[in-house]
């Protein structure tokens, strides 16, 4: 999935040596990539700001679905 590059300024105290990027996916979520020199572990997670309250009348539980 194609992506767009933000050219956002992310605020990180001075001390903090990981590398931050912010991205748009073509469907309209948001991305935030953290890479850090210091650890050789991996981790992904996803917040995406919908649920009951954005279902469709008679198809509750769509938004926890997709």
């Amino acid at each position: 999935m194609a992506v767009e590059n933000e050219n956002a300024e992310i605020v990180k105290a001075c001390i903090d040596k990981r590398n931050y990027r912010r991205i748009i996916l073509r469907n309209s979520l948001q991305v935030l990539l953290i890479s850090d020199p210091d650890t050789d572990k991996c981790a992904a997670s996803m917040s995406v700001g919908v649920g009951y309250f954005s279902d469709p009348a008679g198809l509750e539980g769509l938004a926890h679905f997709l």
